[in-house]
């Protein structure tokens, strides 16, 4: 009996969230332990825009895919540029001002990429080793 909620060709977004947070941790705990606390800063709110972004983009995602979608695009397409241009406006203050290590700053920003990857990664594992058993 297969007791999964989605089917298996599904994207798990929510294993994408929570791999976004524990690497996000870990990435920060890791250079908290062998870095400087500037450099850690710059992981911590590199991590935690990244993560934040993805979790609006994913809710409005799952909302224009719910509903109509001539008038839903307009309305992401909107919001997502208005975001997109609010993050690069923080982004720029963070860097110009040195408030957080620039290389920090990018390790954090890119805990939802290395996310999505390790999440894509086992799932083509998945299909081939399942594959190989059907045939």
């Amino acid at each position: 009996m297969n007791t999964q909620h989605k089917e298996d060709n599904e994207f798990p977004l929510i294993y994408v969230q929570v791999l976004n947070l524990l690497l996000m941790g870990a990435m920060t705990a890791v250079s908290w332990a062998i870095a400087t606390p500037y450099f850690t800063k710059g992981v911590l709110v590199g991590g935690l825009l990244a993560n934040v972004s993805f979790m609006f983009l994913k809710n409005d995602l799952t909302r224009i895919l719910a509903g109509p979608m001539q008038i839903a695009k307009a309305r992401f397409f909107i919001k997502y540029y208005a975001r997109f241009s609010l993050l690069a406006l923080i982004l720029f203050f963070l860097v110009r001002y040195h408030l957080v290590h620039v290389v920090g700053l990018i390790l954090g920003l890119s805990t939802v990429v290395l996310s999505i990857g390790i999440t894509t990664i086992g799932l083509v594992k998945r299909f081939f080793f399942t594959a190989k058993e059907a045939s």
